[in-house]
């Protein structure tokens, strides 16, 4: 069964039409000069919107995937305990003890 795409129409993230579309208009908005005026566009008008965007980025932020950043901290994700790095054999408080001989080895 022959496959829907072809290697010129590619879709998804490899849509190179789309990325190069993207790219020659955001290169031409910001060479255009309105980048300050949208900057001023999309400032918060007053307290209360101001406090509506920091908590709505705040909510984004704690569903993010990362550390601090994102709002966690530095103990990963709630359900995955994070790793050992410690390499096997190693004793919890650092010391590594000799190997007892075992009689007639």
């Amino acid at each position: 069964m022959k496959s829907n795409t072809s290697k010129t129409n590619v879709q998804g993230e490899g849509d190179y039409a789309s990325a190069k579309k993207y790219n020659a208009q955001a290169r031409a908005f910001a060479e255009s000069g309105k980048v300050d005026q949208a900057a001023r566009d999309a400032a918060p008008r007053n307290a209360e919107e101001q406090d509506a965007m920091r908590q709505a980025e705040a909510e984004g932020r704690a569903h993010a995937k990362g550390g601090a950043s994102a709002g966690q901290d530095d103990k990963g994700s709630p359900g995955r305990p994070k790793p050992d790095k410690q390499a096997p054999g190693k004793h919890p408080q650092g010391r590594n003890l000799e190997p007892k001989k075992v009689p007639g080895r």
